[in-house]
């Protein structure tokens, strides 16, 4: 096929295409020049999944009437003048690209004014040529985008259902109206209001009236600085998870972006906290020289570059590991205290707002998506598929009425907390202990397994784990290819406990086991040690270390007495944090007689 040079048509929506994927990113681009433009009053509203109908109207600086057709020329911005500048950009956009693009793809119109203009501009696209106008306005600008790929149907076919679509803006404004507090946002959808901020209302206040009034009692407050970076905003307590991703949030220099290396550091904290596929939620907000970053990586801005990574990872990891810290507590059994919510019947019209279920999104199910688990190695944040609440499985504990027992988590704490007098074993699994007005239920299997654990990997990263000889040694027989893997990592092997050597092409003669078998060989279990890819990060190593000693901890019909349940826990009082496992569930739950009350009061 010989080569041409395509036409500036063709070109212009190529282009187009990598700045404008969905509805979406028109709202994102619109919006962010409303809040470059000094807004504190922003509207959008859409039709259709925004597929047809997209108005976003902001009370900003507005756009000269001189300049009203060079803004919607392509490479034209008022945010940089030469390259050096995008290494100081303190504005979300500035790549010049996204009104010329909007036009390529849709049918736009728009009106504008500036503060010092009597009358204001109006402008209108036809077949990508501009017709102005004047028109009597406010100050700042609306435009008014339709009828999206019209003139692309191979690109239209491609949009997601109205449903999906509009998921995924609603998502991205609630995200928007979070990380700009100083900024009043009202979102309006197929003419209902979905919600509307106040930019006097501060980010807790918005987190629990957007999403989950719970999560107003989970939020614990993060601030922290270092020679490149700043980072604050608030991460949730252990006892409260989710089962995706949807509600973490990533700001830098006030830009929203996704970013794997932050999500790592922050959920990599809460690895032994909470139940594993489980995730928290954080709404971080990263604050640097805008040398340190570069966000000229991809058209939609939705990824940035850390000159200093390290630095920034040190941050996260000492302040959120300090802030966590402070908050291990015993998951508690609490008694709820319903209240009847009395009616208010003098308004009609504000009863019917109350209960118009299309003002709420926390009752919004998307089409195929909503409970769906998030294992995506890298989950993006702007995908319409995923459910804005996600999996509502949250296990907070009645937040309200919950007492921090432990704000100095220290060693010497939890051993105050282990005076606990044992009462009687039940089902042959659990312990009751007593101390003063609180039980504790002890979960013998969970404690093992913590217990176990704990002890098999202060050994491991030690010395290496206690081996016990066999009285006769045993000879296994594996796969060709599992002999390789035995030869590759037989020094780790052997620091794991095992006295064993290659016996043939086909077999290995084993003489010593970790102390922690009991002198009870499994050659299944000898295979799960093989299997370990030891060169991952020691984290990882140390997930399927806790899936081999489970095997090996408590088992159902084990005896249970109270020589045995006082053993774990003064066990359990002597570790780091005695109320999780590995995995973060838990090894033991508390009530007081308070909460017992409540039950039989009610």
């Amino acid at each position: 096929m010989a080569i041409i040079q395509l036409d500036q048509n063709t070109i212009e929506k190529i282009a187009a295409g990598e700045v404008i994927e969905s509805p979406v990113s028109i709202i994102k681009e619109l919006v962010e020049n409303s809040i470059d433009a000094g807004s504190d009053k922003i509207v959008v509203e859409i039709k259709n999944g925004g597929k047809t109908y997209i108005r976003v109207t902001d009370n900003g600086s507005g756009i000269k009437s001189d300049e009203l057709v060079l803004a919607f020329k392509k490479h034209t911005t008022s945010k940089i003048h030469n390259f050096d500048d995008l290494y100081e950009i303190n504005s979300l956009g500035f790549r010049g690209e996204a009104l010329a693009s909007i036009v390529t793809v849709s049918k736009v119109s728009a009106v504008s004014k500036t503060p010092d203009e009597i009358i204001g501009s109006k402008i209108v696209f036809d077949n990508g040529q501009p017709r102005l106008s004047s028109i009597a306005t406010n100050t700042g600008t609306s435009i008014i985008v339709e009828d999206l790929f019209g003139n692309l149907p191979a690109r239209r076919k491609f949009l997601k259902s109205d449903n999906l679509e509009s998921n995924a803006i609603t998502k991205l404004m609630y995200a928007l109206a979070i990380g700009n507090e100083n900024i009043s946002f009202k979102y309006i959808k197929n003419d209902n209001i979905e919600f509307a901020t106040n930019k006097n209302d501060n980010l807790v206040s918005k987190v629990a009236s957007l999403f989950d009034d719970n999560l107003s009692d989970s939020l614990i407050k993060i601030d922290g600085e270092n020679e490149s970076y700043r980072i604050s905003g608030y991460v949730t307590s252990p006892n409260y998870y989710r089962g995706n991703r949807s509600l973490q949030y990533i700001y830098v220099n006030g830009r929203l972006i996704d970013n794997k290396l932050i999500r790592d550091r922050v959920e990599l904290a809460y690895r032994s906290l909470i139940p594993q596929n489980r995730y928290p939620a954080f709404f971080v907000f990263v604050t640097t020289d805008p040398k340190n970053i570069d966000v000229n990586i991809h058209p939609a801005k939705r990824q940035v570059k850390f000159t200093y990574e390290e630095d920034l990872t040190t941050l996260i990891d000492e302040e959120i590991n300090a802030v966590l810290s402070t908050n291990k507590d015993p998951k508690s059994i609490k008694a709820e205290e319903k209240k009847e919510a009395i009616l208010d019947f003098s308004s009609y019209e504000d009863l019917l707002e109350k209960y118009n279920k299309t003002n709420s999104l926390v009752r919004e199910r998307v089409e195929d998506s909503y409970g769906r688990e998030d294992t995506k190695e890298d989950s993006n944040f702007f995908d319409p598929n995923i459910d804005l609440l996600g999996n509502m499985e949250t296990h907070a504990v009645d937040q309200k009425e919950a007492k921090n027992i432990a704000n100095d988590i220290s060693q010497d704490t939890f051993l105050e907390e282990a005076d606990f007098t044992y009462k009687t074993s039940i089902f042959r699994r659990f312990s009751i202990f007593e101390k003063k007005d609180r039980l504790l239920i002890l979960d013998h299997r969970r404690a093992s397994e913590k217990i176990n654990f704990d002890r098999f990997i202060e050994e491991f990263e030690s010395s290496g784990v206690n081996g016990q000889i066999l009285l006769l040694p045993e000879i296994l027989n594996l796969r060709e290819e599992d002999i390789e893997k035995f030869k590759e990592q037989k020094e780790i092997i052997a620091k794991l406990g095992f006295d064993a050597d290659v016996l043939s092409d086909t077999s290995i003669v084993i003489r010593g086991i970790p102390a922690l078998f009991d002198g009870n060989l499994d050659s299944k279990l000898i295979y799960d040690f093989i299997d370990i890819d030891y060169k991952k990060d020691i984290d990882y190593i140390k997930k399927d270390l806790s899936r081999i000693v489970r095997k090996l901890s408590f088992k159902r019909g084990d005896r249970i007495g109270k020589k045995e349940a006082e053993s774990f826990l003064e066990s359990l009082f002597n570790s780091p944090n005695p109320y999780k496992t590995f995995e973060g569930k838990s090894t033991m739950i508390e009530i007081g007689v308070n909460d017992l009350e409540k039950y039989f009061e009610r």
